[in-house]
């Protein structure tokens, strides 16, 4: 006797059939084994297959018309794809039901596992939906929430500056430019960071670094060196670290930062040493010359084979010296004799370059977007940025590494971004080729200035 069912389904072949008179299911259950036996050899035999579970029951209906019979014929299978179809392909040869006329023709072959996988994987999200409803957040975000809850937690103000909890009381301070530096910082740990607030030195600061070592963690650009040539010409530095070239503190990792100030270099208030040349040392070693003199850089005279220090208003060298005689102009006292009985001191002692002040240019923040940052700064010190259109209307709320994603994806039209972090040149050419036209952020990097889009910072 044949099985009546097979254990498991992998495809369904579905055919309409048409016969030219009136017959029943049997009759056309009879005319498929028949016509199709030893077509195929005895391997692919329709009643061998179905012996051996390889196919299940022929699944016929019936529609009887005036004269003619018609429905549809479903054949369930096991076996893989290329028998499969072949067996589709074989039904299609059967011309006569009985003495009437008949044309099969295949619909179409189901994969029943797909379906059963497009079943599973619906029910499965809402599954995993409900779950969520009342179970919260994946580990994951709870970890990263209470992470950046513990940060804002911990920043603290000093004289009206971010700061972390231990720079009132620890006898050492670590100056950063600004609050996303200080809050870098404390994420690894290092709680007496202070932000300078930019280019803006307040007198709290200068007093602060005068009862303090002052340690400086510079951007690693030419915005950095300038606050730090300002800083120094205003108040006490005790050493100078640097990020590396083309970062800022912001975007370095907690291994680069310890990196930094393990290298940091003394800066010598109002000496030899600028910060250009504290730069240099960090790079290339404390004993590091430059020798462009026209730069300001100098070489230590060699003194070896008597050769004296180098005369900048003498179109001829001093010459060396042989045994007791010497050849060229030699000094006497403490001049050197010059034609036409001139005289010139020693050649004078290069001294520090005076850090130059730069007149910060600040751009006043159009009154429309003040109430915006108003209700933007419950979310500062969270590192997240908010979306608004034209109608100053917020779109969303996002994180700021996620921001220059977001901003491409959007499909709805951004006209303005608030957001707690720093205005740089990939931003703003994000920004310029979706339209946007205002940036608001803490603070500006060294970025260049764009007619289309405008840039703000909070402070």
């Amino acid at each position: 006797m044949a099985k009546t069912y097979i254990s498991t389904i992998k495809y369904e072949i579905l055919a309409n059939y048409e016969v030219q008179g009136v017959v029943e299911k049997p009759d056309l259950v009879g005319a498929i084994f028949g016509q199709s036996e030893g077509l195929l050899g005895q391997d692919m035999d329709l009643k061998e297959l179905q012996q051996n579970g390889k196919i299940g029951r022929i699944e016929v209906t019936i529609n009887k018309g005036k004269g003619t019979t018609s429905g549809q014929i479903i054949i369930p299978s096991s076996l893989d794809q290329v028998k499969t179809s072949i067996l589709a392909a074989t039904m299609e040869t059967v011309e006569k039901v009985g003495p009437f006329e008949a044309k099969v023709r295949v619909l179409k072959i189901t994969d029943t596992r797909k379906e059963k996988r497009e079943t599973i994987t619906e029910r499965a999200k809402e599954l995993l939906k409900n779950m969520q409803k009342f179970e919260g957040v994946e580990s994951d975000e709870m970890a990263q929430g209470v992470k950046e809850h513990a940060r804002a937690d911990e920043i603290t103000t000093y004289e009206g500056l971010a700061a972390g909890p231990e720079v009132a009381t620890n006898k050492e301070i670590i100056v950063v430019e600004g609050r996303a530096d200080v809050l870098k910082l404390l994420g690894y740990g290092i709680k007496n960071a202070i932000a300078m607030n930019g280019a803006n030195i307040t007198p709290a600061l200068v007093k602060l670094c005068h009862e303090k070592t002052v340690t400086v963690l510079a951007d690693g650009d030419r915005g950095g060196e300038l606050n730090i040539a300002k800083l120094g010409s205003m108040t006490k530095i005790d050493y100078i670290a640097k990020a590396p070239d083309g970062k800022e503190v912001e975007e370095l990792t907690q291994k680069e930062i310890l990196q930094a100030l393990k290298k940091r270099q003394k800066y010598a208030q109002g000496t030899k040493t600028t910060y250009t040349q504290a730069h240099t040392q960090i790079q290339y070693g404390r004993n590091f010359q430059r020798p462009n003199t026209r730069y300001g850089g100098y070489r230590q005279p060699n003194t070896r084979y008597g050769q004296t220090p180098f005369l900048q208003q003498n179109n001829f060298g001093q010459r060396g010296t042989y045994g007791q005689k010497t050849y060229g102009r030699t000094p006497f006292g403490n001049t050197y004799r010059q034609p036409f009985g001139q005289t010139f001191n020693k050649a004078p002692t290069i001294t520090a370059q005076t850090p130059i002040k730069v007149p910060e240019q600040k751009i006043e923040l159009p009154k429309e977007f003040e109430k915006l940052v108003k209700s933007f700064s419950k979310m500062k010190g969270k590192s997240k940025a908010r979306l608004l259109d034209s109608k100053k209307k917020k779109i969303k709320d996002v994180d700021v590494k996620d921001l220059l994603g977001s901003i491409e994806k959007s499909k709805k039209k951004i006209t303005t971004i608030i957001f707690d972090g720093i205005i740089t040149n990939r931003l703003v050419e994000a920004a310029e080729k979706k339209g946007i036209k205002n940036l608001i952020g803490v603070r500006k990097g060294n970025i260049t200035p764009n007619e289309k889009v405008a840039t703000y910072t909070m402070e």
